[in-house]
């Protein structure tokens, strides 16, 4: 058995979230204050509409047919590299807000 600890989600830096009106344009969210290491992002959708997401290291375009889905109002942490900076977001039409916090955990 292992003995590594799983740690709940904590929020890192000064500028720990960011958030974006999600529309059916593809946008990117750029990820504050990039720590050292892997880490971890959470994302919330606030609202009424999927938010299709992808992640990348400039500014892409994400689809909604080929990027990961994140039903209305909930929320989940991805582990993501140090080099990842953005989050690209789109939805079907208006109706949410992505925020994306970052930080260390589960």
């Amino acid at each position: 058995m292992s003995t590594a600890q799983l740690r709940a989600f904590r929020a890192l830096g000064v500028n720990k979230t960011v958030n974006v009106a999600v529309t059916a344009a593809s946008q990117a969210l750029t990820i504050p204050d990039v720590p050292f290491g892997t880490r971890s992002l959470r994302l919330a959708n606030i609202g009424t509409q999927t938010v299709f997401i992808d992640f990348g290291t400039t500014s892409g375009t994400a689809s909604l047919t080929t990027s990961i889905p994140l039903i209305a109002n909930t929320s989940e942490v991805f582990t993501i590299d140090n080099n990842i900076t953005y989050v690209n977001v789109i939805a079907a039409s208006t109706g949410s807000t992505m925020y994306a916090t970052y930080g260390e955990g589960l």
